[in-house]
């Protein structure tokens, strides 16, 4: 009684003896190291998209408006800034005099292609927007009443995983996605290397019709008694075996 690994052993052997030799040409050795090559190659690529795939996206985190209250005697009360709804910030409001209209902007810079493999948040930018009324003098007073509301708000501005790291929400962040970069890594290695069959495929091609002319002429000759190679008529003679002009062996099979 054989042993199950015996078994297996013999059917590995079998398999062998009775399995075709595949013969690699030198288009299969070229694309076979380019596939290991472009292993190598495909992180290098995705780090080097990043500067060259960048994107960017806004996103209004607050609106502003500055104002200076009017008292019921007409006398100015004063600066003073509040966060409104953006419906709001074309409207005219009773007992002041508006001043200026702020919008805090948080910008985001994607990188990476296929996927973001990296994002950088930035740090909420104010963009102030001055009316006719504010002028030189008060356009400080504006500036400082607008910052003074902006810190207030800046907590609510950051994100989760950024209050969990103990991190400012006023500076920037930047985060590096590893499985975006395994999966971008993965499918610049597949482009790289079909770019490579597809650059090879005219040239086997060609390779493949020049074979099968060159040995369909070669059988011509053979069926025909001439030297497959220079194509003399051997027919008749003397020397059995070599072809009396170029010495090459005659009736051999052409290797299809």
């Amino acid at each position: 009684m054989r042993s199950p690994l015996a078994r297996i052993h013999g059917v590995l052997r079998d398999i062998r003896y009775h399995s075709r030799r595949v013969e690699r040409n030198r288009f299969d050795r070229v694309q076979g190291a380019g596939f290991v090559l472009f292993a190598f190659m495909a992180p290098l690529v995705v780090w080097r998209m990043e500067d060259l795939r960048v994107r960017e996206s806004g996103e209004t985190l607050q609106w502003i408006r500055a104002y200076d209250l009017i008292d019921e005697f007409g006398r100015s009360e004063g600066v003073r800034a509040i966060e409104i709804e953006e419906k709001d910030k074309d409207g005219a409001w009773p007992r002041s005099t508006p001043l200026a209209t702020a919008e805090v902007i948080q910008r985001t810079t994607w990188r990476g292609w296929p996927l973001v493999t990296k994002d950088t948040v930035h740090a909420p930018e104010t963009v102030l927007s001055a009316l006719p009324a504010c002028t030189g003098v008060r356009r400080a007073e504006v500036e400082r009443a607008v910052q003074r509301l902006v810190d207030k708000s800046a907590p609510r501005h950051g994100d989760r995983a950024a209050d969990a790291q103990g991190q400012d929400a006023r500076a920037d962040r930047t985060r590096t996605h590893i499985a975006s970069w395994i999966f971008s890594s993965g499918a610049w290695w597949v482009l790289l290397s079909l770019g490579l069959a597809v650059a090879l495929a005219p040239l086997r091609l060609g390779w493949f019709l020049y074979r099968r002319g060159r040995n369909a002429v070669r059988q011509g000759r053979i069926d025909r008694c001439h030297c497959p190679n220079c194509g003399y008529n051997a027919k008749y003679s003397i020397l059995r075996g070599r072809c009396p002009e170029c010495g090459s062996e005659l009736y051999e099979r052409p290797d299809w």
